[in-house]
């Protein structure tokens, strides 16, 4: 049987308390004595897992940051061979993505707006962050490319973060609603794959 490190599970409880905290007064109106009331803990207790405020918000956006990495961790670009099959990966991207936001509504919130506001550092991990998903979505560009399903001519590196820009404010959108429905999600989904497609794929 696997040992269970009770420091992670602290750990991981006091960053989903952070997380709500930050979401509710904003990073810069928190305390650690708001954390650990979340807690229901003495603030002393943080400090034996973490060393500041900015300690623990750091700790968040890393959190926030493996979530979406995950939506595409295990979905290689390699394995799409035709435009098909690049448009299911989009939709299945954008659910998944979706579905995210559905679960943590404040994320999107956190990471673009209050986040860059805490610290350079901070500000720095999230540029970094979103190179990241620019480079990993430019990786599915170059696989079309050399599979002949999208033109040859594609700025791949341009098209990467434009196609996450949209991403990013369709997502940014559907948080802001108060209960956003299906047809909301798939409407933007739609239109984002459509304006890939149609801009970027070879056509007949």
């Amino acid at each position: 049987m696997a040992r269970i490190d009770i420091t992670d599970i602290r750990r991981r409880q006091i960053i989903d308390a952070a997380f709500k905290v930050f979401s509710e007064k904003g990073y810069h109106s928190s305390t650690m004595a708001d954390i650990a009331a979340e807690l229901d803990v003495g603030h002393g207790t943080l400090y034996r897992y973490f060393k500041n405020k900015l300690d623990i918000a750091t700790s968040v956006i890393d959190d926030i940051i493996v979530k979406i990495s995950e939506i595409v961790a295990d979905l290689p670009p390699q394995e799409i061979t035709s435009l098909e099959e690049y448009r299911e990966r989009l939709d299945q991207i954008g659910g998944r993505f979706f579905e995210l936001l559905d679960e943590n509504p404040e994320m999107h919130d956190f990471l673009f707006y209050e986040a860059l506001s805490i610290d350079s550092s901070v500000t720095e991990k999230i540029n970094a962050a979103f190179s990241l998903f620019g480079a990993y979505t430019e990786l599915y560009l170059r696989n079309g490319i050399e599979r002949g399903f999208l033109r040859g001519d594609i700025r791949t590196r341009e098209a990467a973060f434009a196609i996450n820009a949209m991403v990013f404010e369709a997502a940014r959108r559907i948080a802001a609603e108060t209960e956003p429905g299906e047809e909301e999600k798939k409407a933007w989904s739609e239109t984002i794959t459509g304006l890939i497609l149609n801009g970027l794929g070879v056509q007949p």
